[in-house]
């Protein structure tokens, strides 16, 4: 089987298992796992109802869950789990809602 069949059948065979739309985007966020002092600069690349991608640092150690932090303030951020890494990037699925305002119980 030459190369072109196996593109050709693979392209065939793939579903999309996507729940909704990916809108790519490109804005800085940080990833808060717990201690605000030792946030972790990131960049949101897309956005979906369900998730996100993210590149981050190849080095950076991350957690299953963690916050995503969407303004400097920390006021605008959402729980995340992270689903798959590659070198410097993650997919992130939501695990609630956005909050937005200042929420003293995140910061303890």
């Amino acid at each position: 089987m030459s190369l072109l069949q196996v593109i050709s059948r693979f392209k065939q065979s793939f579903i999309e298992q996507r729940r909704s739309i990916r809108e790519r985007v490109n804005f800085p966020a940080w990833i808060d796992v717990g201690d605000r002092s030792q946030r972790i600069e990131c960049t949101v690349l897309d956005v979906s109802e369900g998730g996100a991608r993210l590149m981050v640092p190849e080095s950076a150690k991350l957690p299953r869950e963690f916050w995503l932090v969407f303004s400097k303030s920390g006021t605008r951020r959402r729980r995340c789990q992270k689903i798959w890494r590659s070198d410097e990037q993650i997919g992130v699925t939501y695990i609630g809602p956005l909050h937005a305002g200042w929420l003293p119980s995140l910061l303890n």
